[in-house]
């Protein structure tokens, strides 16, 4: 009777036990989860106040999380001296301060967006915990919104610094004394800080090596000394990044690759504007560029088909590079020590783009196709390019093929195509042949061009009411348009696809040509800026009016 009884208890035992053990396992399986964690609990509580110097933090979450996001994303501030300890499992995270707190303190634990549970999901928003080491808790604020695209707001930092008068060159070395992040829309609040005046800037560091240097986006308000408030006269602070540019663009490497065919290698992102207006010079001599074209996979790199070779301890450099920021840039002498070698670079893929290829495109004449590749190459057939009209029963449109130079040919269409219609593309790959090709070519090249329906445009007709001289941008979706906007004068921005814009103008103070944050000194200004408070909708052939643009510098 006592041993069926027996084993039925320590059978009990055996499951409560695995039970347990199975709490603290990740998950695995089960439907999809989509929710975003939540903090649970915490000790000590939100704005505690005499906290205990020797206290350690305890905080749990609404479900398993990945450990080492959480020990990435949790932060503290002030920096405590000596630093913590953090001791993570599934669902919680210990910090034990390695030195007693400073008395009278405010402090902040931040969780911020990257923060994860096992299936992916990120915090909402970031996570503070906020808590006194004295009788109360700090109430000053500071509160704004970073403006541009999508990517610039969720992707860079915010950082607050006690110290002032500083560079911001000297700063970026220092860890800052609060960091944190803007929502998904670009708005940000920092509470419980001390009512004195803050250094603040944004920084979104896309290299990664926690300086702020050329190709980084900076930003601050219009001065970076920033006064923490606890009333109701708190005021926005706005921000617009900018990319930093360098002064002076650098030949890396320059390599020939075959007899005439160069490539350059610099330190700096190119626009396609500079496949056009890019000089290249040997000595004292200007060598024609009779095609240039991008290398695939090195974004820094370019193709260039010359008149003439480069010779080999050669004193080379260029003129007419544009960077990514705006910037025409004029670069230092590279001597040429590289040893020609034929590239492994591949004529596929080609790029097929209308000629205008940053314009809108019309019916109204035959429009003419322009048929780039990364290597020279040549057709040796009327028919090896063409176009047909799109659907099953799709016929060749008549053309003429004209070569540009050695990497570009040109297609003119016999006849107008229509509008709003979609064109196919093919190459017949036995009919090219490139001096330069190393693999077996594919047997046909197939694609896509699309011609924008006038129907399906629409204006916005825009005026302000100020003193100055605006360089706007309207901006939507994949599309933008720059343009000044003088003051109490009526403007028609026309031909612009129906969807919904964004406006921001600003004082081109120093006459650069683009916006300027005054990077590197916190005590000058930002040139100054204004944002349509509103996203402008437009319509197909429709014309809509936003009236008057009235200039304001409270809330946006």
């Amino acid at each position: 009777m006592h041993k069926p009884l027996a084993s039925l208890v320590l059978m009990t035992l055996t499951v409560l036990l695995v039970s347990h053990c199975a709490s603290e396992r990740a998950i695995s399986g089960g439907p999809v989860d989509d929710v975003a964690p939540v903090v649970v609990y915490s000790n000590p509580e939100n704005e505690s106040i005499e906290v205990d110097q020797g206290t350690n933090i305890t905080i749990r979450f609404s479900e398993q999380m990945d450990k080492l996001s959480v020990e990435n994303s949790l932060q503290v501030w002030p920096r405590p001296v000596d630093g913590y300890e953090l001791k993570t499992s599934w669902t919680s995270v210990k910090v034990t301060f390695k030195q007693a707190l400073e008395a009278d303190e405010t402090y902040l634990l931040t969780l911020d967006k990257s923060a994860k549970d096992l299936r992916g999901n990120g915090l909402e928003s970031t996570y503070v915990l906020a808590f006194s080491t004295g009788e109360q808790m700090n109430r000053g604020k500071i509160h704004g919104r970073i403006f541009g695209s999508a990517i610039i707001r969720e992707q860079g930092n915010l950082f607050l610094y006690r110290e002032m008068g500083t560079t911001l060159t000297d700063l970026v070395a220092t860890p800052a004394d609060y960091v944190f992040q803007p929502d998904d829309d670009g708005r940000f609040q920092l509470d419980y800080l001390n009512d004195q005046e803050y250094l603040l800037f944004y920084h979104w560091d896309r290299n990664r090596d926690r300086k702020i240097n050329t190709g980084d986006y900076f930003g601050r308000p219009k001065t970076a000394n920033v006064y923490a408030r606890n009333d109701t006269l708190l005021p926005l602070q706005k921000i617009w990044p900018q990319v930093i540019p360098n002064d002076r663009v650098k030949l890396l490497e320059v390599s020939m690759l075959a007899d005439s065919l160069a490539q350059i290698r610099t330190n700096l992102r190119y626009t396609n504007e500079t496949l056009d207006s890019l000089n290249i010079h040997q000595e004292t001599e200007q060598i024609d560029i009779l095609g240039a074209s991008r290398v695939e996979g090195d974004e820094v790199a370019m193709l260039l088909s010359l008149s003439d070779d480069l010779v080999e301890g050669n004193q080379v450099w260029v003129t007419g590079f544009i960077d990514t920021s705006g910037y025409r840039l004029t670069s230092d002498t590279l001597q040429l020590d590289k040893q020609a070698r034929v590239d492994s670079l591949q004529l596929n893929p080609f790029n097929i783009s209308w000629l205008e290829n940053d314009q809108l495109n019309y019916p109204e004449d035959p429009d003419e196709i322009i048929i780039r590749s990364n290597l020279p190459f040549t057709f040796e057939s009327d028919t090896a390019f063409q176009v047909f009209t799109a659907g099953n029963d799709s016929v060749p449109i008549p053309g003429v093929l004209e070569v540009v130079n050695t990497m570009s040919w040109l297609f003119s269409p016999a006849e107008a195509l229509g509008d709003g219609k979609t064109y196919q593309w093919k190459i017949q790959t036995e009919h090219i042949r490139s001096r330069y090709q190393q693999n077996e070519l594919d047997s046909l090249w197939t694609g896509k061009l699309q011609i924008i329906s006038a129907d399906s445009l629409g204006s916005i007709r825009l005026m302000h009411m100020g003193i100055h001289v605006l360089e706007c941008t309207l901006s939507g979706g994949t599309h933008s348009r720059k343009f000044q906007l003088r003051p109490g004068t009526s403007l028609l921005i026309s031909d612009l696809p129906a969807t919904s814009y964004q406006l921001i103008g600003y004082v081109d103070a120093n006459g650069n040509g683009r916006y300027d944050s005054d990077q590197m000194t916190p005590v000058g200004g930002s040139e100054e800026f204004w944002v349509y408070p509103e996203p402008i909708n437009v319509r197909a052939r429709w014309e809509t009016d936003i009236g008057i643009w009235r200039l304001r510098s409270e809330d946006d």
